[in-house]
């Protein structure tokens, strides 16, 4: 398994924060999803190894109307 940090622009609300997961989770090789409870904008992604990730997940999320970078792999 492999993680990546993903640091949102903008600050997600519970319910926000419930869709983006939702979403998260149904890209292929993602296998979880975790945002940081005190600070709605920090999110780890756990995926199998796959060429080309972590960007499905920068797309989706882009897709979502959301700025993302990803902080660490």
């Amino acid at each position: 398994m492999h993680t990546v940090y993903i640091h949102i622009n903008e600050e997600l609300d519970d319910k926000q924060v419930s869709d983006v997961s939702s979403e998260l989770r149904r890209i292929r090789h993602v296998t979880d999803v975790e945002f940081d409870a005190g600070r709605h904008h920090d999110v780890l992604v756990e995926y199998t190894p796959h060429r080309g990730m972590p960007l499905p997940i920068l797309r989706m999320l882009s897709s979502l109307g959301f700025h993302a970078d990803v902080v660490s792999c």
